[in-house]
């Protein structure tokens, strides 16, 4: 891709994304741009500048441009510096969407806020005179979509059909250890290169066994015609506990979140969009039970949102131990904004436990 893309000599597209992507020629949304058969109707001009991943970070990004919040130019600058799709650059590129995402419903409802260039929480609002913070996090466990992935990328690096179907029995694993990972993909692709096996079922334990969290039965199968996925849990399933467990332990509690938690009063927002079966409509009971007298942060939210839109779901545990007034002010400041409602309601005891 060049500095530009040209749509056919017609008016440019999604000018706000070409214009962060001018100059930038491996980026984990190029695939976006082009056709995934292009061989299948040929004379066929794809439309990329339909394609709705792409148009949902034209509406970020779009807003964004127009607002100019403070610090604009160095996430633009971030944005431009990821490359490809391996695991690493594509972690950075989620956490990235979702902190664009957080901030451009605040642009767009009016609320000032800044993008934090130095240690620190990731967006920054002053509140009756204090600066408060809101640090945005997509870090989740290593679970089967994560796996799914990395099987899918040796199956095409070795040149095999890189179709696969999974079911799970009676829930999908939130994490699944590393060296269960490893035994499963040295089974499909053995490292001595000779041909693995099609299909193999497997119990997964959780990662740290917890009571009242089952392991699951994972069944994988490779090969040409596969591609399918079969998952379910009840709306108030242990996965969802097994979820909150390792985002108090693996975020909420990292070494790097606990420092921003004390510079100064901040929600923290951890995106679960691509977990196995993200479902937030339990996340604040099932987290309640999770605060420590000792944590910091005024509040968790849960957020999931698609790949197709640019509309998040948040939903908020707000820290016991905590002082009231704080989270108060900070659910004021941000009141316009409708993605932040669910923080106002928790505080006022608003919302049903079961949303639809």
């Amino acid at each position: 891709m060049g500095a530009r893309i040209a749509n056919g000599g017609e008016e440019e597209s999604l000018p706000a994304l070409q214009y962060w992507l001018e100059g930038v020629r491996a980026h984990p949304l190029h695939w976006c741009f082009k056709s995934r058969r292009p061989n299948r109707y040929p004379g066929v001009v794809y439309a990329w500048w339909k394609n709705p991943i792409l148009v949902a970070f034209e509406e970020t990004l779009a807003i964004l441009e127009v607002v100019q919040p403070e610090g604009l130019g160095a996430k633009r600058r971030e944005f431009r510096a990821i490359k490809g799709q391996p695991p690493h650059d594509m972690e950075q590129f989620l956490a990235l969407r979702a902190e664009l995402t957080v901030a451009s419903h605040l642009a767009a409802s009016g609320v000032p806020f800044r993008f934090n260039g130095e240690d620190g929480p990731d967006l920054l609002i002053e509140v009756e005179g204090e600066t408060c913070g809101i640090e945005v996090s997509s870090r989740r466990p290593k679970s089967l979509d994560s796996l799914i992935r990395e099987l899918r990328q040796a199956l095409v690096a070795r040149g095999l059909p890189s179709g696969v179907s999974t079911s799970t029995d009676p829930i999908p694993p939130v994490a699944i250890r590393a060296h269960v990972r490893r035994e499963i993909l040295d089974a499909f692709l053995p490292p001595d290169g000779t041909p693995g096996v099609s299909e193999m079922q497997v119990e997964v334990a959780p990662e740290r066994p917890e009571e009242g969290i089952p392991a699951s039965w994972l069944t994988i199968r490779v090969g040409p015609n596969e591609r399918y996925g079969r998952m379910s849990a009840p709306w108030n399933s242990p996965h969802m506990k097994a979820t909150a467990q390792e985002v108090a332990r693996n975020v909420m509690r990292e070494t790097r979140k606990i420092r921003q938690s004390k510079l100064m009063p901040t929600v923290l927002i951890v995106d679960l969009s691509d977990t196995d079966l993200p479902d937030l409509r339990c996340w604040p009971e099932v987290f309640s039970p999770m605060w420590e007298e000792s944590d910091q942060f005024l509040a968790l939210a849960g957020m999931t949102m698609t790949r197709l839109s640019r509309e998040p779901n948040l939903r908020f545990s707000v820290n016991p131990f905590s002082e009231r007034r704080p989270v108060e002010a900070l659910a004021d400041s941000v009141r316009p904004c409708p993605v932040f409602r669910d923080l106002s309601d928790a505080l006022a005891g608003r919302r049903s436990q079961r949303p639809a």
